[in-house]
């Protein structure tokens, strides 16, 4: 799933980002409590920043990533790469 003028990358193609599908993550306990903070997921799609715009409704910069995450029920959200960390336990 790609948003309009935001082309989605695997990881292989931009070694630039950091995740790639299906990575096990960690939602960052400094992330905005609307993002769910300390929650596990698991990406889903990224793409990156191109536009000031972008940038500021995600609270980064041009150039950084921006993630689908995927929540065990089912849900999802985007979020920048900064509120994420590598998942290293076992899956729940």
């Amino acid at each position: 799933m790609g948003l309009l003028g935001f082309p989605l990358k695997n990881k292989e193609e931009n070694v630039e980002n950091k995740f790639t599908w299906g990575d096990p993550i960690m939602i960052a306990k400094s992330a905005p409590s609307g993002c769910h903070p300390g929650e596990f997921a698991s990406i889903c799609g990224f793409y990156k920043i191109i536009s000031e715009e972008s940038a500021k409704e995600f609270h980064c910069r041009v150039g950084e990533w921006i993630y689908t995450v995927e929540f065990q029920d089912g849900s999802d959200i985007q979020i920048a790469e900064l509120y994420l960390e590598k998942y290293e336990g076992e899956e729940r």
